[in-house]
């Protein structure tokens, strides 16, 4: 069947009628779900946001009210079984906490509501760590709870004594699974199936709250909340660091938007149908008088000189091929237009100009060149020229334009924005009658391809230059480029040509296969590969490169070739070895000492420990690494240093001492810091950190001290150790403006019972006297024996002289009940002499003097009692 020209402009109209209804629709539906999509997305962002900072809130709300229940509880709260029973019992947390737990300092489960039979231990779990080691409020993250094997989540607050001494923890905790702040976000619906999730942050998030409970502790995804096309908002925790997200199945999301496509589509199809048959019906209708039309013309070529009326008058098709007949004499008219259209259309700048220089006609690309407006054609280009040599150059010019000869010109101009530019003028004279008549040229501006060309220059010679090794091949890696460097490196004489050479020329291979296998294809994929590689030299020798490979594309992405960048490392692998020797020697000589050695930056982080480290801070060796100084040591022993580091950190090396107490051990060391600086032999980068246990030293030193201020006999301080409290106490009296009292005590007839009972019988009464002198005086006050039967007693923070009548009398009444040694019992007294110091005008000499006069005048008046003087005014009591 032929087709007519009705039927293809029929099929193609109709064509296009379905096409742009088609683009139409599709234009629209995109518009609408692009709009549709943005809306949902703003929307349950904002539920989300706002679902998040409600359970945030209650979290929160959560936290102080375990807190506050925490400071009402304090070391009396875990005395005894009946204490934390009453202290659960009475606290509101089980209305709020799924359970609430006291806890020891060893992590175990000391009492719980509800409660639990068997033993529970936390003291494992990291969050328990935490919270004893700073201190500090512990959420757990998600985990299997020990009392209830439940998922749940706990939390640690420390509880306080008056000294701010953490005596134990209050902990309770929330299962995931049961209604609470978090079990009911698990149940609540959105919209037609929606669900919230929280999960845990980090590398690896797990589930904390999902709508299926065999869900929860599992790894979590946005891959898997998200289904299957479905709308996924996320919003974040500040309490915990959680993350919460809010998950709208598509078929729920977009249902709107599929109801809204179906009935679109519906529209546009009937709209296309009906444009169709409206376009063919038209179509057949307009092209009828085509027929006649071709009849007259076929009539025409038959006889040319026959009378074929051309009907030039009609509006139609038939009118205007009769027109285009009747008008060609017209042609050259038609053309030229034409012309005028191309040469505006060309990227090139086009001119004309009259005998007279004057521009007669510019193209667009000309003006766009020269920076000029249509209305500034005519000699515009004049101005960009400089002032001083303007008329100069017109006058030029207007000579050039009446030569008959082909001209070109490369000129630098400056036009009216600033803008230098570097243009090519070719133009050549246009002659009518031999006479020139004007000029006809182009213009283009070659200043991105002459700055090209300068910088391809400028790269060749730096790669002729350079001592790194620089090739390029094609596709296939045939090499079609080596410059000096790299021909002097394989043997290949510079004028030698290299086009039969391959990269299997020049590589071993196991490096041929790694190219192959991982560099080629990543250069490839990315457009660049970064490495090192062994290359082989004109001996075939084997020696490392750094490596670069580029692949180069054309403009429409084709890959044309590769270039390769390499630089001989082989001298700075060598060092490279010998540092890494080295180092090794210095970690196994620091590893070897007894002491703990470590390197920390300028950050306080740790970055090398020796083998003395390991286990020391509970942490293995390897562990310690990136941890900073206050992270490892805790706040409390950090803020303890903290000056000496900042010392060290000045560029000043830090000697000194400490000891740590913890509950079970004393221990001192001796810390050595010596700071670590630049190259350039003034910043401090960090510091070297040397630490000695000298705690054996220190406990000797303590006991030789302690011998030398102890009666062997009774373990009461001797006469160095009263004479150094004495001093002591007489000086700090005035400033707390507290009295003092110093006693001198004598055994009455002493030497009777040693002469009698013997020595070893005296030595037990003078220990049992030393306890029962320490049972009549306070703790704050210190008894001394300064040799045979002669104690005293430094009596402080007195009121009043009554206060030390009281306890004169009361050491009078402790000497007056019998002493059983062994099968012996004994009835004694004893003298006392009392020095009331008020804390003016006296030295422990004249205090002392005053004391013993005193024990004499108590001898004198018959024994067994007691005289005093209030210093200065020495009056007896």
């Amino acid at each position: 069947m032929r087709l007519t020209l009705p039927i293809k402009t029929a099929m193609l109209t109709t064509s296009l009628v379905l096409a742009l209804v088609g683009a139409a629709a599709a234009w629209q539906y995109r518009s609408l779900s692009n709009k549709y999509v943005s809306l949902m997305q703003e929307q349950q962002q904002a539920m989300t946001q706002l679902a998040a900072d409600g359970i945030d809130y209650k979290i929160g709300t959560h936290l102080n009210l375990l807190a506050r229940e925490a400071r009402g509880a304090n070391a009396e709260t875990f005395s005894t079984a009946q204490a934390q029973q009453r202290f659960l019992q009475e606290s509101r947390l089980r209305t709020t906490f799924d359970g609430v737990a006291l806890i020891a300092l060893d992590g175990n489960m000391v009492a719980s509501d509800p409660p639990n039979a068997k033993a529970v231990s936390i003291a494992d779990r990291g969050y328990f760590q935490r919270a004893r080691a700073g201190g500090i409020t512990a959420i757990s993250p998600p985990l299997r709870a020990r009392t209830t094997d439940q998922p749940a989540i706990v939390i640690v607050v420390p509880v306080k004594d008056r000294h701010a001494h953490v005596v134990g923890f209050l902990g309770a905790g929330l299962e995931l699974t049961r209604p609470n702040v978090l079990g009911d976000l698990a149940r609540a619906q959105v919209g037609g199936g929606g669900h919230y999730v929280i999960e845990t942050a980090g590398p690896d998030p797990v589930y904390i709250v999902h709508p299926d409970p065999t869900q929860v502790l599992q790894p979590a995804s946005v891959e898997a909340a998200d289904g299957f096309g479905g709308l996924v908002t996320s919003a974040s925790l500040p309490t915990t660091g959680w993350t919460l997200r809010l998950v709208l199945p598509a078929q729920a999301a977009y249902a709107p938007l599929a109801a809204a496509r179906s009935t679109l589509l519906s529209q546009m199809l009937l709209l296309a149908l009906v444009c169709s048959v409206l376009v063919w019906a038209g179509t057949v209708w307009l092209m009828h008088p085509m027929g006649k039309l071709h009849k007259a013309i076929k009539k025409l070529r038959q006889s040319p000189d026959g009378d074929v009326a051309l009907d030039i008058r009609a509006g139609d098709e038939r009118g205007d091929l009769a027109r285009e007949f009747d008008a060609l004499m017209r042609d050259l008219r038609d053309k030229r237009s034409e012309m005028a259209a191309v040469m505006d259309a060309s990227p090139l700048g086009l001119f004309r100009a009259d005998a007279e220089g004057t521009m007669v006609y510019v193209n667009d690309a000309y003006l766009q060149i020269h920076g000029l407006d249509r209305s500034e054609a005519s000699k515009g280009w004049l101005s960009l020229i400089p002032e001083d040599i303007r008329p100069q150059v017109w006058r030029d010019w207007q000579e050039l334009v009446t030569k008959n000869q082909p001209y070109r010109l490369t000129q630098r101009l400056q036009r009216s924005d600033g803008a230098a530019v570097l243009i090519s003028l070719q133009m050549r004279p246009v002659v009518a009658d031999g006479r020139v008549v004007g000029q006809v040229g182009t213009l283009s501006d070659i200043t991105e391809r002459t700055h090209a060309e300068q910088a391809l220059r400028t790269l060749t010679a730096i790669f002729e230059a350079t001592p790194d090794y620089v090739v390029q091949l094609d596709t296939a890696g045939k090499l079609t480029y080596m410059n000096p460097a790299a021909r002097r490196c394989t043997g290949i004489p510079l004028d030698a040509s290299i086009t039969h050479l391959q990269m299997a020329d020049f590589n071993p291979p196991e490096t041929l296969a790694r190219l192959y296998n991982e560099v080629v294809p990543t250069a490839v994929k990315t457009g660049l590969w970064i490495g090192e590689s062994n290359i082989w030299n004109a001996d075939h020798q084997v020696f490392p490169v750094s490596h670069l490979v580029i692949a180069h594309r054309d403009k429409n992405g084709k890959l044309e070739r590769f270039s390769g960048i390499m630089r001989d490392i082989s001298a700075a692998k060598a060092t490279e070895r010998a540092l890494s020797e080295s180092e090794a020697r210095l970690r196994t000589m620091a590893d070897a000492l007894p002491m703990r050695v470590a390197y920390v930056d300028a950050s306080q982080r740790y970055q090398f420990v020796n083998q003395a480290y390991d286990g020391t801070f509970g942490f293995s060796r390897d562990a310690i690494p990136g941890r900073t100084v206050e992270e490892l040591l805790g706040e409390t022993a950090y803020r303890g240093i903290e000056p000496h580091l900042k010392t060290v950190l000045a560029g000043e090396p830090v000697t000194f001492q400490n000891e740590v107490v913890t509950a079970t051990d004393h221990v001192f060391y001796e810390a050595n810091y010596i700071p670590q600086r630049a190259a350039d032999g003034n910043t401090v980068i960090g510091f070297h950190a040397v630490t000695t246990d000298i705690t054996r030293q220190k406990r000797e030193e303590r006991r030789l001290v302690q011998l030398a201020n102890q009666d062997p006999l009774t373990g009461l301080g001797n006469r160095t150790a009263f004479e150094k409290r004495l001093a002591e106490s007489m000086a700090t009296g005035p400033a707390e403006a507290a009295p003092m009292a110093l006693m001198y005590i004598d055994i009455d007839h002493f030497k009777q019972i040693n002469d009698r009972w013997g020595h070893l019988c005296g030595d037990a009464l003078l220990r049992a006297v030393a306890v029962r002198l320490l049972r009549a005086t306070r703790a704050a006050d210190f008894v001394a024996r300064l040799g045979g039967d002669e104690f005293t007693v430094i009596l402080q923070a007195l009121r009043t002289p009554d206060d030390a009548r009281a306890v004169a009398e009361k050491i009078l009444k402790e000497m007056s009940d019998p002493f059983v040694l062994d099968d012996r019992t004994l009835n004694i007294s004893a003298s006392i002499g009392v020095a009331y110091y008020e804390g003016e005008g006296a030295t422990p000499k004249q205090l002392t003097q005053k004391a013993d006069e005193m024990l004499y005048q108590a001898k004198g008046a018959g024994r067994n009692n007691w005289r005093m003087a209030t210093f200065p005014e020495s009056t007896p009591a």
